[in-house]
C-alpha cells in the first residue's frame, strides 16, 4: 500500500540561480509551501559559487517528475545543465518550466528543452497566469496533459506565481527598478485559482 501511495506523489525540482539571494529565498519558501501540501519538493545542492552540477543534485533531478524554476537574473551555467539532465530525464518541454523577469531577460541558449515564459513581474497575477497557460499549453501533448503542469501544480505554480511577483517590490538585484508609492491592488487568488481552472487542459 505504502509503495502505491509513493508513486501518487509527484516529484517537483524547484532550481535558483546560486548567484541569487532572492531566487533562493523564493525556492525555499516554494519547498516549504509544497511540502505542507503532500507534494515531494527538491531544491539543488550546492553552495553561492557553485559552477557545476553536483553529483547530489544529479541524483535528485532524476527523482524529479517537473522542474520549476523562477529566475530573476540571466541563468547561471549551473542552471543549464540543470535543465539539460531534467530534459534528459523527462523528455518533455511541458514538465520543465523556466518563469523569468522580462527587464533581465534571457539567453535562447537550451531553449528548445524547456518552456519559457518572460513576464513583467509589476502586471495583474491573472494577466501573468492566462501568459503562462497559454505558453504551457503550446507545447502539452494531449498524452500527458493529464500529468501536466496545469492539471498536477496549479495550486502550486499560482503560489510561485504570487511569490516571484512579491518580490519585484523590492528587488536589489534589477538595479533601475522604480518602486512605485501606488498600491497595486490585486483580485484574491480565490479568483485566480479559478482562472486556472477554467483554462487548464
Amino acid at each position: 500500500m505504502d509503495s502505491i501511495v509513493t508513486k501518487m506523489v509527484s516529484s517537483v525540482f524547484v532550481s535558483y540561480n546560486p548567484n541569487s539571494d532572492v531566487e533562493q529565498t523564493l525556492a525555499v519558501r516554494l519547498h516549504t509551501i509544497g511540502s505542507v501540501h503532500g507534494f515531494n519538493m527538491i531544491l539543488p545542492d550546492r553552495t553561492a559559487n557553485d559552477k557545476i552540477m553536483s553529483a547530489e543534485t544529479k541524483s535528485r533531478i532524476l527523482q524529479a517528475d517537473y522542474f520549476i524554476l523562477f529566475s530573476t537574473t540571466q541563468l547561471s551555467r549551473v542552471v543549464y545543465e540543470e535543465i539539460s539532465l531534467a530534459y534528459a530525464h523527462l523528455q518533455s518541454k511541458a514538465r520543465i518550466l523556466v518563469i523569468y523577469d522580462q527587464s533581465v531577460g534571457i539567453s535562447k541558449t537550451y531553449q528548445d528543452k524547456f518552456t519559457c515564459v518572460g513576464i513583467n513581474r509589476s502586471s495583474r497575477i491573472e494577466s501573468i497566469v492566462e501568459k503562462i497557460i497559454e505558453e504551457i499549453k503550446k507545447v502539452q501533448v494531449k498524452r500527458n496533459a493529464e500529468n501536466g503542469f496545469l492539471s498536477v501544480l496549479g495550486g502550486l505554480l499560482l503560489t510561485g506565481i504570487a511569490l516571484f511577483t512579491l518580490s519585484a517590490l523590492d528587488s536589489p538585484e534589477i538595479p533601475n527598478r522604480q518602486k512605485k508609492p501606488k498600491v497595486v491592488r490585486r483580485k484574491p487568488l480565490k479568483e485566480s485559482k479559478k482562472s486556472l481552472k477554467r483554462v487548464a487542459v
